[in-house]
């Protein structure tokens, strides 16, 4: 629209023509930055009432311990990404939810502050992340499958890190321990 209109007014006025391509380069850059500072987020579309108040504790990561919840994370910036496990029963996941960073930055923190970053489940089942892990991946706190709600042997949280074994997408995280570099 902006630039049809820009265009029109370029023909009637008899703009010379390099004159409307540098406002064009302006426009489009502008509006490029502006769609991937703000356009590009995923967002949350999957029905997580079900469990999107079960508390995630957490560990480590300030003087106290506290929990958060799905819905609580839900509200941070998400990403959408998708990735095939190297087995069948990995399969193809497709996760939405923040990244790890986006959630440390809110407590001013980054993934280099840590030395592990411990997942525990609710069978107790605990992956623990350490070097390349905190460098070297993108690590999504994974609140639903794409536009559907996690199972429910998944729920509250899913670790999904794309690129990983699959042994690190641990799912029903409940507990998330940070330990300091």
């Amino acid at each position: 629209m902006i630039l049809s209109m820009k265009l029109s007014r370029v023909l009637r006025a008899n703009v010379p023509v390099g004159d409307f391509m540098k406002h064009y380069k302006i426009i489009t850059t502008a509006l490029l930055v502006c769609f991937l500072c703000t356009g590009c987020a995923a967002k949350i579309t999957a029905d997580i009432s079900s469990y999107g108040d079960t508390p995630i504790t957490i560990s480590g990561l300030t003087d106290k311990e506290f929990t958060v919840t799905p819905n609580d994370l839900a509200k941070l910036r998400c990403v959408q990404l998708s990735a095939s496990g190297k087995t069948a029963k990995a399969g193809n996941v497709s996760a939405v939810g923040p990244l790890l960073d986006t959630f440390l930055a809110k407590y001013g923190k980054k993934l280099t502050d840590f030395k592990v970053i411990r997942f525990i489940a609710r069978d107790q089942y605990t992956i623990s992340l350490t070097g390349e892990y905190l460098t070297n991946y993108k690590i999504v706190m994974s609140l639903c499958a794409g536009k559907n709600p996690l199972a429910k042997n998944m729920q509250p949280m899913r670790l999904f890190i794309p690129g990983a074994e699959s042994s690190y997408w641990i799912y029903a995280v409940v507990r998330i321990e940070f330990i300091p570099a």
